[in-house]
């Protein structure tokens, strides 16, 4: 994938950044976890600096016309599922089961 830049530089992403062949578990178990004695979260199984995110504009056939917007997918079906508040860090259990 290119990536042209604020400058116009063009970059090439060939991979995430985030896996790393030559890591073991023995490294892996190496690991402190910063936030809490006891912890498991460790560099190894954080989400980096690097992470991104994007954006998606979710409208009708007729208001991408208004808009002068090219539709680049349909959506053919959709469904939420989540948990109670309380249950912190399980919201996407259900989603995937």
């Amino acid at each position: 994938m290119q990536i042209v830049g604020r400058k116009g530089a063009v970059s090439d992403v060939r991979e995430d950044e985030h896996p790393r062949p030559e890591t073991t578990l023995e490294q892996l178990a190496k690991l402190k976890a910063p936030f809490r004695q006891g912890g498991v979260i460790t560099a190894g199984n954080a989400s980096g600096v690097n992470d991104g995110a994007a954006a998606l504009i979710i409208a009708s056939e007729q208001q991408a016309a208004i808009q002068g917007l090219t539709p680049r997918a349909r959506i053919v079906a959709m469904a939420t599922a989540g948990v109670e508040p309380r249950l912190m860090g399980l919201g996407p259990v259900p989603a995937v089961a």
